[in-house]
This record gives C-alpha cells, structure tokens and sequence, in this order.
C-alpha cells in the first residue's frame, strides 16, 4: 500500500517522455486502487498533480 510521502515510479509502458526525470511523490494515502501524485522540483509556482491508478506504479 502507498503511503501519503512515499516515492514512486511510473511502470515503463506508462511513461511520458521526461516522466523518469521527476520524482514522484504520493500527496495522499492510497484510497480505493487510486492515489493522487505530484512530481518534485518542477519549479512551478502551482504544483501540478494527477490522480492514477496504482496499477500504473512501482515503489
């Protein structure tokens, strides 16, 4: 199970190109197969975020 602060990877067949280049971070526990993610030090003044399913995710 994800934890809220946890790292994780997008599984390859899932990747944008760029997307190993960012790491993610868990902003939320995970909740029902799905949890809301955010990549680190993207230097955006709003944090950009997007909900996906944990199937699409390694640890």
């Amino acid at each position: 199970m994800i934890k809220k602060g946890d790292t994780v990877k997008f599984k390859p067949v899932w990747r944008d190109e760029g997307d190993e280049d960012f790491t993610w971070i868990a902003l939320e526990d995970e909740d029902g197969g799905r949890i809301r993610i955010a990549p680190l030090g993207t230097g955006l003044s709003i944090q950009p975020n997007q909900i996906v399913n944990i199937d699409m995710l390694e640890q």
